[in-house]
């Protein structure tokens, strides 16, 4: 073979390998990528934005009241009569007809207009509940992603805590062998790697449960292949004042709105239980014809209708205090609503900043565990310190390197539950550099 080809070859099994890993390598899922998964295949999503359907429909329904009202009839019918000497129709005989009836209401007193107002707020309301709906889940994803960034780096702490036991084991070992450590060192060496072991199965599986709770919330898993999630760009900055977020989150948050809304329904529901009260004022008219036999004769009419219902038993009373008891009940749960929205700023901002206090002594805590380790390690190796001194050292260590992973994933997690509160525009995520 010439040497061409034999280049050729060495090209394209090069080409190979280095696509080898590349086309092996796990797939990144971002935050925001999580977030436009569970907004498009969440099913809770899904059955809010039919309820939106529904309301759109009942609009539909109540506003075809001011529309004209168009009906047809046709008919046959073969009729008997042995009334013969008083009928022309003694006898077996066939009846043909067909009409066209047109009705259009003109006005009565507020009762279709309430109506259409109140099916109109409650569309109004339903679409706010449909962001809330959004809120929620938007913050059920950032919650889960970092959960499962949390447990990752609790996996990694746990993996560098065995690593380092299965060298203690070793250590302690060799110092057996040459007669500087007794045996019961070697021993409990190995009763701490058997810990660390079942720490990082612990937390391998707490990793796992936190993925199945994301997938869960995203309503489809990305992707078929095993896949990482991308790791956090850096903790957004301490907020603010609490008393302007609390201002914010009444004026952004869609559930007061779905609420004054609701409200407004329910006065369109009291303007048209009151036109109760009143006539309603009807044009209408026909055009028909019908006959024994054919051709059929034609006849027609034409008219205005006041009907009006003077006593229905108290129905019109019992409706108007009805809506009145609507309007009044749900006034007070806006109230509460707006008290429990700023309990709920307020918590959220209490946990956010506590969470950054605890990052703030985490930090400390490891930088002195690790001193404590170094110290710890250095007097076991030169057979001063025991096996009790340097195994408390490492519990400490990798205890410190614990806390600081919670603390700061509690940070974001409190924070994510902090612009929930707040009501902000729905966006994947606000993570802000520092």
């Amino acid at each position: 073979m010439s040497k061409a080809w034999w280049g050729t070859a060495a090209l394209a099994m090069l080409s190979l390998l280095a696509a080898g890993p590349a086309a092996g390598a796990d797939k990144m899922l971002s935050l925001e990528q999580a977030v436009g998964l569970a907004l498009k295949n969440n099913p809770t999503l899904e059955a809010a934005r039919q309820e939106v359907a529904q309301a759109e429909g009942r609009v539909t329904q109540t506003t075809s009241r001011w529309w004209p009202q168009l009906s047809g009839d046709a008919g046959y019918t073969r009729n008997y009569s042995d009334r013969s000497r008083t009928s022309n129709y003694a006898g077996h005989y066939d009846y043909y007809e067909g009409e066209l009836s047109l009705t259009q209401k003109i006005y009565d007193f507020g009762q279709t207009g309430g109506k259409v107002e109140a099916s109109r707020q409650e569309l109004s309301a339903v679409r706010h509940d449909l962001s809330t709906r959004r809120d929620e889940v938007v913050l059920s994803v950032k919650t889960s992603y970092f959960e499962v960034l949390k447990n990752q780096h609790l996996v990694r702490v746990a993996t560098k805590t065995l690593e380092s036991q299965q060298r203690h084991v070793e250590q302690a070992k060799g110092f057996y062998a040459t007669g500087l450590r007794p045996k019961i060192d070697v021993a409990r060496a190995a009763v701490d790697l058997a810990n660390a072991r079942l720490a990082l199965i612990s937390a391998q599986y707490r990793r796992r449960e936190a993925r199945v709770a994301l997938e869960r919330v995203m309503g489809v898993r990305p992707w078929r292949a095993k896949y990482e999630l991308a790791p956090e760009k850096g903790l957004p900055p301490l907020p603010g004042k609490l008393d302007p977020l609390i201002v914010e989150a009444m004026d952004r948050r869609p559930e007061t709105a779905s609420l004054k809304a609701y409200i407004a329904a329910s006065q369109g529901r009291l303007e048209a239980a009151q036109g109760g009260y009143w006539p309603s004022l009807d044009a209408g008219g026909s055009f028909g014809y019908g006959n024994t036999e054919f051709p059929l004769q034609n006849d027609w009419a034409a008219g205005v209708s006041l009907s009006w219902a003077i006593f229905s038993g108290f129905l019109t009373k019992g409706q108007v205090n009805e809506a009145r008891a609507q309007i009044l009940q749900r006034q007070a749960k806006l109230k509460d609503l707006e008290l429990g929205i700023s309990e709920e700023v307020e918590q959220a901002w209490l946990v956010v900043r506590e969470s950054q206090e605890r990052i703030e002594v985490a930090r400390t805590a490891l930088e002195a565990a690790k001193e404590n380790f170094r110290l710890a390690q250095g007097r076991y190796e030169n057979g001063v310190g025991d096996a009790i001194e340097f195994t408390d050292a490492q519990v400490a260590r990798f205890q410190a390197a614990s806390d600081l992973v919670r603390a700061r994933y509690d940070y974001l997690q409190a924070y994510a539950a902090l612009e929930r509160a707040l009501g902000r525009p729905m966006t994947a995520s606000r993570v802000a550099m520092k």
